[in-house]
């Protein structure tokens, strides 16, 4: 199965434009072969399908700078900020004349409305793997519960855990993605990141960890206070390697990457190191495949049209060269 992850119809292009009118979530597989989306002043050939369409025309190019880039815009819904990238333009002449955007950071759902748009300055590309995906665990990682260390694989809706914020809570959702070998092979920047004890501290993890790339972890740092305006944020493993105690683990032949949902937003204790809990509003929700999808729609019905009533995170988040800039200049993890 492609890696994929979700589009969203717009009424306008967003250049200039005052407010984008948001339609209809799609699910856009990824046949392209070199891990960047970019627009086809760069890349003639297939860089992705949607409802069995193949696109060449994406993405549209910054003109404002060299053309050779992506066009990438901030924003707000409902106040909440977000970036995203133009991805299929009406007015191209080719592909389906439909415009489309890519969020890459924030959340969106079908109905809202983004509005303070600006285009971004930069000239850049953007890599598949730095799209909103996958955001969890893996086997083998002790989650701190009532009843002491469990492993994150026997955990069970309504089982309490230990938060940092707000004590114990009751699980509302866990959901569950293979990935194999196969899929693992065919997209390397899906491997999880090994975390080595004491990384981040003496006992901080107390052993070994795995984590998805995108998944967050708790930095506490006077650097991020001065960066950030914030002591503690949250930062994606991927933007923490540094070769040694943070590395991407290439000897996993497969694994499973488990996602935990509490009310809110939560931080909570993994193998002793403090990191997130799931936040639907933070990636893609064809990260999770459909069976489970519907049974989170089951239990919070209003994600499936709005992913922002989640709420806020639990603390800021981190882009990946934010996290990798903090970790060039060193930072402590203790809890």
């Amino acid at each position: 199965m492609p890696q994929s992850f979700t589009s969203f119809q717009v009424d306008r292009d967003p250049l200039g434009a005052f407010r984008l009118r948001i339609g209809i979530a799609e699910t856009v597989e990824i046949p392209d072969d070199d891990g960047f989306l970019q627009p086809n002043t760069t890349d003639t050939g297939t860089q992705f399908t949607i409802n069995g369409v193949d696109f060449t025309s994406s993405a549209y190019p910054n003109y404002a700078q060299t053309g050779n880039a992506v066009e990438i815009y901030t924003g707000t819904v409902n106040g909440q900020p977000i970036t995203f990238a133009y991805l299929t333009a009406a007015n191209d002449g080719v592909d389906d004349a439909v415009n489309r955007i890519v969020v890459l950071e924030g959340s969106l759902a079908q109905g809202q409305q983004i509005r303070n748009i600006n285009l971004s300055s930069g000239n850049t590309n953007i890599e598949y793997t730095n799209i909103p995906s996958i955001i969890c665990f893996t086997p083998g990682t002790f989650i701190a519960t009532a009843r002491g260390s469990v492993l994150v694989e026997n955990l069970q809706v309504d089982d309490l855990v230990i938060t940092a914020d707000n004590g114990l809570q009751a699980i509302r959702w866990v959901g569950k993605k293979r990935m194999t070998g196969a899929r693992l092979m065919a997209y390397p920047k899906l491997r999880p990141v090994r975390i080595r004890k004491d990384a981040f501290g003496p006992g901080v993890p107390y052993r070994d960890m795995h984590v998805s790339p995108q998944h967050r972890m708790l930095i506490d740092a006077d650097r991020a206070l001065i960066d950030h305006g914030e002591r503690e944020v949250l930062a994606p493993a991927k933007g923490l390697l540094n070769d040694y105690s943070v590395t991407v683990d290439y000897k996993i032949k497969q694994t499973e990457y488990i996602h935990i949902l509490f009310d809110k937003h939560e931080i909570i204790f993994a193998n002793g190191a403090k990191t997130e809990s799931f936040h639907p509003g933070h990636m893609s929700m064809s990260a999770i495949d459909d069976a489970p999808r519907e049974e989170l729609f089951e239990i919070f019905p209003e994600l499936q049209t709005n992913t922002n009533s989640y709420g806020p995170s639990a603390r800021k988040i981190l882009q990946v060269g934010e996290a990798a800039a903090l970790e060039e200049e060193g930072f402590s993890l203790f809890n």
